[in-house]
């Protein structure tokens, strides 16, 4: 487990049962930024309160610049849709307006394009894959967060390219 960042913060730790061990630093330190796992051994962190719109490759030999994010970012949400494709999520832009816009990066390519437009802008929401129990067919779903200072508690799911809102059982 690597985790990287916080407030202040441009260190990348690796952690076990027994300690937390320094194995490298960030470029910036990335509060506020996302992450997720692109294969076995490399973390992809996007954005956050210093990072704009830089991202970069976290492993534990070192960092690596990544791609740009197509806006400066921070309190968003990440997912990997599969090995070659990735979403970004909401959050709020460097003017601290809040964002519904989603952009999907297509790693072989190296090329991003927007997604679908949230139903509700939002920021510091979870963003996961889910599996239809009945159809075995996988989602993307977007939960909670914050909006011009209130919680959200509503769920969006990704639908045949369009945002659904989402039942809560």
């Amino acid at each position: 487990v690597i985790i990287c960042g916080g407030y202040d913060v441009d260190e990348c730790y690796s952690l076990t049962s027994e300690k937390a061990t320094l194995v490298t630093t960030m470029s910036v330190g990335r509060y506020g930024a996302a992450s997720i796992v692109l294969n076995d051994n490399t973390l992809w962190v996007t954005g956050g309160w210093d990072g704009g719109a830089s991202t970069e490759y976290v492993n534990m030999t070192g960092t690596m610049p990544g791609p740009d994010l197509p806006m400066a970012l921070k309190s968003h949400a990440m997912v990997a849709i599969n090995n070659t494709c990735s979403m970004v999520i909401g959050g709020q832009d460097h003017h601290w307006d809040y964002s519904a816009s989603t952009f999907y990066y297509d790693h072989n390519e190296g090329e991003w394009t927007t997604g679908p437009s949230l139903m509700q802008a939002r920021y510091q929401h979870a963003a996961g894959i889910v599996t239809d129990e009945v159809t075995d067919e996988n989602f993307v779903a977007v939960t909670g967060g914050n909006y011009d200072g209130d919680e959200l508690d509503s769920t969006e799911i990704l639908q045949d390219g369009n945002w659904i809102q989402g039942n809560i059982n």
